[in-house]
């Protein structure tokens, strides 16, 4: 499955993989889709990167 980086002003790539790997294993968890999963980590590592910081640019779901 492929899914396509989001594309945003990066400011802090610090914290961006670590963004996508917990966000994929909590959404694997829940059950959902493999693409579904994707989509959400995506936009979750995007939006990390927007920010300055590692574990303070982590989105929370409510944020996605």
């Amino acid at each position: 499955m492929y899914q396509p980086a989001r594309t945003v002003k990066a400011v802090d790539t610090t914290g961006a993989g670590d963004t996508f790997t917990g966000y994929f294993v909590a959404c694997r968890i829940r059950g959902m889709s493999i693409q579904e999963t994707l989509k959400l980590c995506a936009k979750a590592a995007a939006m990390a990167v927007s920010k300055e910081g590692a574990s303070n640019s982590i989105p929370y779901i409510k944020e996605l």
